[in-house]
């Protein structure tokens, strides 16, 4: 009873008295986790690593919920059950409305991407069973770097192989191996999912990180009142007296930087490259150095793309 009204307490409270009081009924809550006003969790054992962050108005009432480093559960989803919730790391659930019945366990792997209105149901019993009618209890587990857009709906005991996409709208009532592309209702195997994957080679990397780069400025919170120049592999953006820079990185050599407030290098080859005014974004090593408030922007964009970094 203390630990359900330290809970809904801690609800109502900021992000810090929030995760200080959890932590006082023994949730185990890494670094730089952030957790959304009137989100209640409530379960006998919690951890959840670091750089976590959980949005407003969830509902995650279980027995074990346990969140890897870096995953993201966004507003208004509802996680209830008696049996155990386990999230990797960088995993996201979309939302809103995503609802999970933990009748039996869920686990997603590491890298997994649930849509919003996605339903997870671990039992399928309504009539008695005694009288005939079916019943089934289940783990469904979805492995690593399995995305499901909008509207799909698993039920009991269903397993997903990694690298796997379920396409929108789909009922997923049977398992399917490692890399597949799934779709129906009821979803069948329609190819292999890897088919739809472009393979990278370096003049493939070079076009989609100008693309990134060149739908920017259409992005930026202040894009009206700032004046963009896109020249090749360089984008100067003028914002009242100040001016940046962010540039494609493919070599070594370091851009000239003393005219510029900040300066963001997206790309690789970074060696030896130290400066408070310099952010880095590392594709090689998935590699993060952040010095400015435009990288802190830029960062948040590239989260658009499904870009990430450590």
């Amino acid at each position: 009873m203390i630990k359900k009204i330290i809970s809904i307490l801690a609800s109502i409270m900021p992000n810090l008295i929030k995760k200080n009081l959890y932590r006082l009924i023994g949730y185990k809550i890494g670094k730089n986790v952030r957790i959304g006003f009137l989100t209640l969790i409530l379960a006998n054992n919690v951890v959840i690593g670091d750089n976590v962050r959980i949005g407003s108005l969830n509902i995650l009432k279980m027995n074990k919920l346990s969140i890897g480093s870096r995953s993201i559960v966004r507003s208004l989803n509802m996680m209830i059950g008696p049996a155990n919730l386990t999230l990797g790391e960088r995993v996201q659930i979309v939302g809103p409305f995503t609802f999970m019945n933990l009748s039996e366990d869920i686990e997603l792997d590491n890298h997994c991407g649930i849509g919003s209105h996605s339903i997870f149901y671990t039992h399928g019993v309504y009539l008695p069973y005694t009288e005939g009618n079916p019943r089934k209890f289940g783990k469904i587990y979805l492995g690593k770097e399995v995305w499901s857009p909008t509207n799909v709906t698993f039920l009991p005991g269903v397993q997903i192989g990694d690298n796997s996409i379920i396409t929108a709208g789909s009922l997923v009532n049977a398992s399917f191996p490692a890399d597949s592309l799934i779709s129906g209702n009821p979803a069948k195997l329609i190819s292999n999912a890897s088919k739809f994957k472009t393979k990278i080679t370096k003049e493939e990397l070079h076009k989609r990180m100008k693309e990134i780069l060149a739908d920017f400025p259409s992005h930026y919170p202040n894009f009206r009142q700032t004046k963009f120049d896109l020249k090749g592999d360089e984008l100067i953006i003028k914002e009242r007296k100040k001016e940046f820079l962010i540039k494609l990185q493919f070599d070594e050599k370091i851009p000239a930087i003393k005219k510029y407030n900040e300066v963001i290098l997206f790309g690789e080859n970074f060696e030896g490259i130290k400066s408070k005014k310099i952010s880095l974004f590392d594709l090689n090593k998935r590699k993060k150095i952040i010095n400015g408030e435009l990288a802190k922007k830029f960062y948040k964009y590239l989260e658009n793309y499904g870009e990430y970094f450590d």
